[in-house]
């Protein structure tokens, strides 16, 4: 984004675009000098000043001498600085064991953060509703002010158009206009915005974790399901409806297992939490998720858990190898149970990429350094976004 030159008496219109101009670079960068924002923009110093000015009366941004500065000839940089006591938005990730929340500073500051077990309900969303009702009503009412906007993260189909949650195949969610619902519920006037889980991960990675400064990457990610997400020219791929990147229901084993989206040998079916689990002969386990995570905290030590791990391999390989062959990534990250993977299991995975890849462009295979909080950080960052585009 490139501001033009402008004054106090500029247009509204150019002003507005100067002012989000300023907060985006503030956001995405962190502090930054005046004189670094008259380079970035393009405004005089002035123009920058009185903008400055009039974020910090929004309680928005916050300006202060440089850290260690000392007094001596010439005065002092003035470093501009996003309020997050003010600059904050609310984010929720909506998963099949668990939901979390967070209010989350502009730049990418976690406020605070609780993750309760999910109370769901497969196809009937209306007691997962009123669980999060709560929780966006009660963390709104901790801060200072209402929050700027509430990003959601869900594990399934969203529209582009809406953010209506067409299909959540692991919840047993259909059609679902979670905005809308949220917005009667909660009673909170702010711009809301949901997203695919595994995109909005992968949008956090690139801005803040192990994506940082890569303009082409891939998201890969296994829990219960499979999602990703496509990072190419700095942008999240949507496709035309919003759904590109369900990477998770590639066919790689046509004829293979049943999967929960309806069709049959989905990628999922081969390299999730189930695939995993009935590796190491756990089969319909009490609690999923505590199962895994005794698996793989088990599997740098113990045999079983490792070998369990090491069959992933190969099925994980086939599809990163078409991955790469139709994205051309500059690297592919890896979150979930593939992070383990590639820990204790480097060397498998590499052998078996190579059987399907051939010879090529190296391709950085990397661990997501987010981690579980990936979808909530990305759901923050598209509440920023959407803050911004709204920007008045």
């Amino acid at each position: 984004m490139t501001a033009s030159t402008t004054s106090g008496r500029a247009p509204a219109g150019l002003r507005r675009h100067n002012l989000r101009t300023i907060l985006e670079q503030l956001h995405l960068h962190g502090p930054t000098s005046r004189a670094d924002l008259c380079e970035v923009t393009g405004l005089t110093r002035s123009a920058v000043a009185d903008l400055v000015a009039d974020l910090a009366n929004r309680g928005l941004a916050a300006e202060g001498e440089a850290a260690g500065s000392q007094s001596g000839r010439g005065r002092p940089p003035r470093i501009v600085s996003p309020s997050t006591d003010r600059a904050q938005v609310l984010a929720v990730a909506i998963e099949v064991d668990t939901i979390r929340i967070s209010r989350v500073g502009f730049g990418g500051t976690l406020l605070d953060e609780e993750h309760v077990p999910h109370e769901s309900e497969p196809g009937a969303p209306g007691r997962s509703l009123a669980q999060i009702t709560e929780l966006i009503v009660d963390r709104a009412r901790r801060g200072d002010g209402e929050p700027l906007a509430l990003g959601i993260a869900v594990a399934g189909l969203v529209r582009g158009a809406d953010g209506q949650v067409t299909h959540a195949p692991n919840l047993a969610w259909r059609d679902l206009d979670l905005s809308a619902e949220l917005r009667r519920s909660t009673e909170l006037r702010l711009p809301i915005v949901v997203g695919n889980e595994a995109r909005l991960a992968a949008l956090a990675e690139q801005r803040r974790g192990a994506g940082r400064y890569c303009g082409e990457l891939v998201y890969v990610s296994a829990e219960v399901g499979v999602g990703g997400g496509i990072i190419t020219s700095d942008r999240v791929l949507t496709g035309h409806t919003g759904y590109a990147g369900e990477i998770g229901h590639m066919i790689t084993d046509p004829g293979g297992r049943r999967c929960r989206c309806g069709g049959r040998g989905c990628w999922e079916t081969e390299i999730g939490a189930d695939a995993l689990l009935r590796h190491a002969g756990v089969h319909a386990p009490a609690n999923r998720h505590a199962a895994l995570n005794d698996l793989l905290a088990r599997s740098a030590t113990d045999t079983d858990a490792s070998e369990a791990l090491r069959a992933l391999c190969t099925p994980v390989a086939k599809g990163l190898a078409s991955l790469a062959n139709i994205f051309n990534p500059e690297r592919i990250i890896l979150g979930g149970l593939l992070s383990p993977l590639l820990q204790h299991a480097r060397a498998d995975l590499d052998t078996a990429l190579a059987e399907f890849r051939g010879p090529g462009v190296p391709l950085q295979l990397c661990p997501a350094e987010l981690g579980e909080r990936g979808g909530l950080l990305g759901a923050a960052e598209a509440a920023v976004d959407q803050y911004l585009t709204r920007f008045d």
